[in-house]
């Protein structure tokens, strides 16, 4: 079994996953593909620039119709990101933080 020094196990369990419960509004529900494409990118771009990684997940039939999850950033950053996806007027963020329990 491989051996976990200290400073990895903090690390790991200090690093907060940021979710994001996104839900279209009604401008966002009239998109062409193409838009949200964009959109998507835009997001994609912010997150790099924050130093993080994204997962974008579609969830019909959802209450929500997409799930974000990104790690790698600080709190302000979250909240920056969480900003850049309002700011679109399309859709609707609800910022949600989590630490890994096991």
């Amino acid at each position: 079994m491989r051996e976990i020094s200290k400073s990895m196990a903090k690390a790991a369990a200090d690093e907060v996953t940021y979710i994001y419960l996104i839900t279209d509004t009604a401008k966002g529900a009239t998109l062409s593909s193409g838009a949200r494409r964009k959109e998507f990118n835009n997001v994609n771009a912010l997150v790099r620039k924050e130093g993080g990684q994204c997962r974008l997940y579609s969830t019909r039939g959802s209450s929500c119709d997409f799930v974000s999850i990104i790690t790698g950033v600080s709190p302000a950053a979250a909240i920056r990101i969480a900003e850049g996806i309002d700011s679109t007027g399309s859709v609707k963020a609800r910022l949600v933080s989590a630490l890994e329990i096991f």
